[in-house]
């Protein structure tokens, strides 16, 4: 019956559109895990029977179908462990808890021994506390393993991947490869910079090889290689060295200084027996252009007084000036003497003199009074002018006795008006002649009375006054400055800049100063430097040092001329022989018990630079004594000369030929073909040392230098290489100043620590280590089925073998149909979550389909039922 046919079949729509329902369910749980691969669900119809007239309802089975080949997309992580396949494959895994099985796998490319096979696509892997590489699902993943004493990798069998190699063990360097050009110019006095580079003995342990270069021609080098700590050295030893000389150039006598002197004189009249100094005179000296002047006042004359006086005073204006005067100056009576500070330095100097304004003074007579019965006469008279001036006279002559005052500089500043004149007279008048008049004064009129009344007074009045001539100064050099000349005398010195011990010497005045060479110096001005400081450091010697090209120049300190030796020679008469004297000589005159010394200064010498003017000096303070040029005579006299120390210095020079280093020759080519390649290296002077050259040295063989060294591990051989000969890189030497480095490499290793396990290229995995080294300990290989879709599914999102996926092939990355391995790297599910909710609507929508058909075929079947009533 149809009605419960169709029943039938409604259940059977339920029971598959629930197992889709199911599928569905999974695959969007699933839709986050990594590697997942969605299941599709495939309907099929059941036919129980069905022909032209007769249609049974038969229903449907619902299948799944799996997406194993179909590819979720790439994510791209931090972690180095995790990768992803792109492309077509597997990643073989084992539990973790059954690795210690081992299960024959049988492969399309043979049998592998492999332990309880598994296959994933979820490659985030991770290092578990056993450092296997374990994925979040609890599988280790297999690989080809490297065989760790051959280092072959074996592809007979697969493992899981298990990191054992924590330590690196150290490699020797072999050869070290060094590219760089050397300046063809370099900067002249300096030092090319060494050059270094570490390398490793057997043990691991960091040495050093230093590479230290000079330019000896234009095309030439030395090349020394140093390697501290080696029982073996590359380069060792000593050549007998190069001649070397010391020759001595020109010698220029010194000349010793001689300070100006110059003479001032100050002129002026004397009146009265005063100077006529006058109040507002100014004085004025001028020395290279600074004015040193004195202005004559009613405060300071009292002091000055006299033309000596002003002289001195402007000597003491001149020495006390701040900032201090180039000159000192003296005085001496009406001259100032003026000498320069330092000697051989010459000075101008120029005078003046600003007069004050003089006065004329007068006396005019006043009308007298005459005589009474009870008084005596009255005579007056009148001073017209208020300033007097020094040396003027005022007399009065009182019934026929004269009284004077005069103006003196040592009472100005007390007595400075005419009122202070005319009260010094009737002072005067009263003390000589008080008991026959009275003098008085008031302001400017002098009063004279007589004391006796009905008598007269005989007066009358006149003045002297001081010259009215302005005063002068003037000014005459009576010593010539002299410029003061040190000697001075040039030394050159020869040789090889590179050699050790060359000694260079030079005596001063029999002191030996001596440089040897310590083989750093570049260049010959390098050399005699030094031996100019050597010579600078020893302040005792009269000489300093400089030093230019190869040439030093020696000079005196001091400015001096060459000592002459002098003599006194008789007794009573005694003769100063010699045509000169020097600074630093000492004459003595010696008369019974005293003796009378002169030493000649630079301050002096201007007044005593002959013989005759010494003993004309001693002429004037020795008692009684004469001079007649060279010739003193007095009675008794002896003399005797404590000459100057020599003040010209000698020298004496000497060299001795030191040793050149052992070193490795390079030659650089001229010609248009091979101008700055490395032409030819020489080992021919490398003394004791290691060091070999290639033996083939044509255009383009390789340049290189093999040396052994030890460093208590035995021998071990290291070849430097530079490039080929003749051709571009490598070591050249083209323009430039300074040199370039552009690689210096070698190929040891010291001992290393595991550090990191990352996936390399191909599916390698990689142990990088603190040493810088990486190291294959195993390659991934990615397994593939004819039937992937029909992989048995296990928990953990692995698959495994089925009969209907065929056998597994082991296959390299990306060969025979296998994807890549990408590092850093997993791969998502391949569930589309919009396909899924889309196809989850059609499914919910068919299953209530299927149970109408249900509810419907039950109604039906209570209306036959209910037939029967």
């Amino acid at each position: 019956m149809s009605i419960f046919g169709s029943m039938t079949t409604a259940v059977l729509g339920l029971n598959a559109q629930s197992k889709a329902l199911g599928h569905i369910s999974d695959n969007i749980a699933n839709s986050s895990t990594i590697g997942y691969k969605r299941v599709d669900s495939a309907f099929e119809t059941m036919v129980l029977q069905s022909s032209q007239r007769l249609h049974e309802p038969g229903g449907v089975t619902a299948q799944p179908v799996f997406m194993n080949n179909i590819q979720g997309s790439l994510t791209q992580v931090q972690s180095p462990t995790n990768i992803a396949i792109q492309g077509q494959g597997f990643f073989s895994v084992t539990k973790v808890a059954t690795q210690g099985s081992s299960t024959l796998v049988q492969t399309q490319t043979g049998t592998v021994n492999s332990s309880a096979a598994f296959y994933t696509r979820a490659g985030d892997f991770e290092l578990d506390k056993s450092r296997y590489l374990v994925n979040s699902a609890g599988y280790a993943l297999n690989g080809w393993v490297v065989d760790p004493v051959t280092g072959v990798l074996q592809k007979d069998q697969v493992a899981p991947i298990q990191v054992n190699s924590l330590i690196d063990k150290p490699v020797a360097t072999s050869t070290i490869d060094l590219s760089a050009n050397l300046p063809a110019t370099p900067k002249a006095g300096e030092k090319v910079p060494d050059s270094s580079i570490q390398i490793f003995d057997s043990q691991g342990n960091p040495r050093t090889v230093n590479f230290k270069w000079r330019q000896q021609a234009d095309s030439s080098w030395r090349m020394v290689l140093d390697a501290p700590g080696s029982n073996t050295k590359p380069v060792d030893g000593t050549f007998s060295g190069n001649p070397a000389t010391v020759t001595f150039g020109q010698n220029i006598a010194g000349q010793t200084a001689v300070a100006q002197v110059n003479v001032i004189t100050i002129s002026g009249n004397n009146t009265n027996g005063q100077d006529n100094l006058r109040i507002g005179d100014v004085y004025s000296v001028k020395v290279n252009g600074t004015n040193y002047s004195l202005k004559i006042t009613a405060d300071n004359i009292g002091s000055i007084r006299t033309y000596s006086g002003l002289a001195g005073a402007l000597a003491n204006q001149i020495n006390s000036a701040s900032p201090a005067a180039s000159v000192l100056a003296t005085s001496s009576g009406q001259t100032i003497r003026v000498t320069a500070r330092d000697a051989g330095t010459p000075f101008k100097l120029n005078t003046e003199v600003t007069s004050g304004t003089n006065t004329v003074n007068t006396i005019v007579a006043q009308t007298s009074t005459a005589a009474t019965a009870s008084a005596g006469e009255i005579d007056k008279f009148q001073f017209p002018q208020t300033q007097v001036e020094i040396g003027d006279s005022f007399t009065i002559d009182v019934n026929g006795t004269p009284i004077s005052y005069t103006v003196t500089a040592a009472t100005y500043q007390s007595y400075s008006t005419v009122s202070d004149v005319v009260a010094q007279l009737a002072g005067r008048i009263n003390q000589q002649l008080g008991t026959t008049v009275t003098a008085s004064s008031a302001g400017n009129i002098l009063s004279i009375q007589s004391n006796t009344a009905n008598t007269n007074v005989t007066s009358s009045a006149t003045v002297t006054n001081s010259a009215t001539a302005v005063n002068t100064m003037s000014s005459l050099p009576s010593v010539a400055s002299v410029a003061g000349v040190r000697q001075s005398r040039t030394v050159t010195l020869t040789g090889t800049p590179g050699d050790i011990g060359t000694q260079y010497t030079l005596s001063i005045n029999g002191t030996a100063v001596t440089y040897s060479t310590t083989g750093e110096e570049m260049t010959m001005e390098d050399i005699t430097a030094a031996l100019a400081n050597k010579i600078n450091s020893n302040t005792s010697l009269p000489v300093t040092a400089s030093a230019q090209g190869g040439v030093i120049t020696v000079t005196a300190k001091t400015a001096a001329s060459p000592t002459g030796t002098n003599t006194m020679t008789g007794t009573g008469t005694v003769t100063l022989n010699g045509s000169t004297v020097d600074i630093g000589d000492t004459y003595n005159i010696t008369v019974g018990a005293t003796t009378y010394p002169l030493t000649i200064t630079t301050a002096n010498y201007g007044l005593y630079d002959t013989p005759a003017k010494v003993m004309q000096y001693f002429a004037s303070v020795v008692p009684g004594a004469t001079a007649s040029g060279n010739t003193l005579t007095a009675a008794g006299a002896s003399g005797a000369v404590t000459d100057a120390a020599p003040a010209q210095f000698t020298l004496d020079q000497s060299a001795v030929a030191g040793q050149t280093p052992a070193h490795i020759g390079l030659t650089f080519g001229k010609t248009p073909e091979t101008v700055g390649t490395l032409t030819n290296i020489s080992t021919a002077l490398v003394g004791t040392g290691t060091a070999v050259s290639s033996a083939n040295q044509s255009s383009g063989a390789d340049a290189t230098v093999t040396f052994t060294v030890d460093y208590g591990f035995g021998p071990q051989q290291v070849t430097l290489n530079l490039g080929k000969y003749q051709k571009p890189g490598g070591l050249t030497q083209y323009a430039g100043e300074e040199i370039n480095v552009t690689q210096l490499v070698q190929n040891g290793a010291p001992r290393g620590q595991f550090k990191d396990v990352v996936f390399g290229d191909n599916g390698a995995v990689m142990v990088n280590y603190d040493n810088g080294r990486s190291k294959m300990i195993a390659k991934v290989p990615i397994i593939t089925f004819n039937n992937p879709n029909a992989l048995q599914r296990e928990s953990g999102g692995v698959f495994v073998e089925s009969e209907e996926a065929g056998k597994p092939n082991f296959n390299d990355p990306e060969t025979n149909g296998a994807g890549a391995v990408v590092a850093n790297s997993v791969e998502s599910s391949n569930v589309d979550i919009a396909d899924e909710f889309t196809k989850m609507i059609v499914t919910q929508r068919s299953y209530s389909a299927n149970a109408k058909i249900v509810t419907t075929s039950d109604e039906m079947l209570q209306e036959v039922l209910g037939l029967k009533r």
